[in-house]
């Protein structure tokens, strides 16, 4: 007999959070119908306690502390008014699967021996989420996306929005609790004028949907025109084309087969290319970029084998 499994779609919504890992990280809490919750790893209603009870989730941070948020920045938390106490942030994720699924029907608990084999295994579950949009009810046919989170400058207020662009060119984002649909033409003008920005180099105060309004300062890791491009990289990934990532890890393969000043030229043109905040995912957690720096910059620095 052979081995054989199946995969199930299971759908959700996504809640604002913090990871406590040393640092403050800003995070998308996946709330799942089946009762399960990841927060850096998938657990169960009764993991989520422990998770919340051992400060690895948090509901907010305190004054002047950081708050890194994934290819964004790195914040200084000046001053916030958070709306959870770790006991009502529970009870607020628990309404959340609730509303997801009123009958409790086949909610899952994971059971001690599940436990033990991850652990003898060496497993942390924590599957991706996949953003979606419903194209049809007639079929349920559904069109998968991708996403970060950016700053968005709203008329009356700021606030930290997840921005979400799918296959078929489709861009939305909720700001004060309203729904946005746009496209890909019409989201570039939102980042030209600065509707969509990234640095809070002077206070800014900034509404965390349903978990917080803080006052941030500090840097950007990426520019706003950094996470246009990098946007569009998403929409050419979800439609099956090369990325500019991908093409230039051809170039420097064609390089390092035939370096020529020919090569040179396509891999620095290539390199240029791509979101600066994104280049250091070129190589491994140790190498990073450095190859393809010294290759296009400093061609006489000859590599070490």
């Amino acid at each position: 007999m052979s081995k054989i499994y199946r995969t199930k779609r299971i759908e959700g919504i996504t809640v604002p959070g913090i990871i406590h890992n040393g640092s403050y990280f800003m995070i998308n809490v996946d709330v799942y119908e089946d009762g399960m919750v990841n927060c850096w790893e998938l657990v169960d209603m009764h993991g989520l306690k422990n998770k919340l009870e051992q400060g690895w989730l948090v509901p907010g941070i305190p004054d002047e502390e950081h708050l890194s948020i994934f290819q964004l920045g790195y914040y200084k938390v000046e001053n916030a008014d958070w709306l959870y106490t770790p006991e009502t942030y529970y009870a607020h994720l628990q309404q959340t699967i609730h509303q997801l699924n009123p009958d409790a029907a086949n909610i899952y608990t994971i059971h001690e021996r599940e436990q033990q084999l991850m652990q003898q295994r060496k497993i942390i579950y924590s599957p991706k989420a996949v953003p979606f949009h419903v194209e049809n009810e007639i079929g349920y046919s559904t069109v998968d996306g991708s996403g970060f989170y950016i700053f968005y400058r709203g008329s009356e207020q700021n606030s930290l929005v997840y921005l979400n662009v799918y296959q078929d060119g489709r861009v939305d984002w909720i700001h004060d609790g309203q729904e946005y649909v746009s496209d890909m033409d019409k989201v570039q003008e939102l980042f030209e004028d600065g509707t969509f920005f990234t640095d809070c180099k002077h206070s800014v105060r900034i509404q965390i949907g349903g978990l917080a309004e803080v006052t941030l300062t500090g840097s950007a890791s990426a520019s706003a025109a950094d996470k246009y491009a990098e946007l569009q990289e998403m929409h050419i990934r979800l439609r099956g084309g090369k990325t500019a990532m991908e093409h230039c890890r051809a170039c420097y393969h064609a390089y390092l087969e035939e370096p020529s000043e020919y090569h040179r030229e396509q891999l620095r043109e290539a390199y240029e290319k791509i979101p600066e905040h994104k280049r250091m995912f070129l190589g491994d957690m140790d190498s990073r970029d450095s190859d393809y720096v010294r290759i296009i910059y400093d061609p006489e620095d000859k590599r070490e084998v």
